[in-house]
């Protein structure tokens, strides 16, 4: 399986541009109200909201500029502490975020489970309120696959996980923190489709490092494997979803048809502030999100 795809809002976090995909192994389960917030929680971004942002092209710079940028982007994502977390806590992420051209970005707000898919997770956007909770892959003899929603535990047998799990790439936090820390061999696992990867490693590091809370060591090695993709090039003044300055970086995608990616880092703290996919063409942007804050708290609906 390349791809876990995703239902609209309301029923689902869903696939947005092309190519971009919400890896959370999860159906959304509608509900008429909001979990209670409060509890304490280690904060890693904060900002406040602000209007969209203009589209501008990107300005071609030498590769190798955009190469050395990564390299000190990787060493601050190193120097961060490492949380000390949980397995009953729930990563939360909140966010602004556009995924078609032309629209106001609206808040996003989601809380997943630190170790266990299987847990019950929350999702907050357009006025709506979802429950996440896994739905399971059934691989059939003739290796084709289908999505199932199986009544009980005991219906799990064939499908490609069971519960207790921590998913698939993207998932959890203690399967991100399993992830090789040597760039060469981050790359190979990205390559061989190991935990439902796709063989596009572009499109798993921006599924992964944006609205995620990813472990410092394995953020670095995700950034020094961006660095030795082709195609780098820098954006000397970006806008994130927020309306917050930055530094750009944008890719290539390998395929032709589909759009540029670029990540947005804050020109200060070279933390990650924004992702966009724009068309490289006409400059208009189709996706772009802008995480705000994330943490970790004890219960889906908590707010740090």
């Amino acid at each position: 399986m390349t791809e876990i795809h995703q239902m609209e809002p309301k029923s689902h976090p869903r696939t947005v541009g092309p190519g971009r995909k919400r890896r959370y192994g999860l159906v959304a389960v509608g509900v008429s109200t909001a979990l209670a917030a409060a509890v304490a929680a280690t904060v890693f971004i904060t900002g406040q909201g602000a209007p969209a942002r203009p589209t501008t092209a990107p300005t071609p710079t030498a590769p190798e500029t955009a190469a050395v940028l990564l390299a000190k982007i990787a060493d601050a994502a190193a120097s961060q502490p490492a949380p000390t977390v949980r397995n009953s806590q729930f990563m939360y992420i909140r966010s602004e975020e556009s995924d078609q051209a032309g629209q106001k970005p609206y808040e996003r707000q989601v809380w997943l489970p630190v170790a266990n898919i299987c847990v019950t997770g929350l999702l907050k956007e357009g006025g709506s309120t979802e429950l996440l909770s896994p739905f399971l892959i059934k691989v059939n003899p003739d290796g084709s696959e289908k999505v199932e929603y199986p009544s009980k535990p005991s219906d799990w047998n064939n499908y490609n996980f069971r519960c207790p799990s921590e998913g698939h790439l993207g998932d959890t936090y203690r399967l991100l923190q399993s992830l090789p820390t040597n760039p060469t061999a981050l790359l190979s696992y990205l390559k061989s489709q190991k935990k439902y990867t796709n063989d596009d490693p572009l499109q798993e590091i921006f599924d992964t490092l944006t609205e995620n809370i990813v472990p410092p060591t394995v953020a670095a090695a995700f950034y020094r494997v961006a660095a030795q993709l082709p195609g780098a090039t820098l954006v000397p003044d970006a806008t994130n979803a927020a309306g917050q300055h930055g530094i750009g970086i944008t890719w290539p995608s390998p395929n032709p048809r589909a759009d540029h990616y670029e990540l947005i880092f804050d020109k200060a703290t070279l933390q990650n502030i924004g992702e966009e996919q724009f068309n490289a063409k006409t400059g208009a942007v189709d996706f772009e999100i802008a995480p705000l804050q994330r943490a970790f708290v004890d219960k889906a609906g908590e707010l740090p």
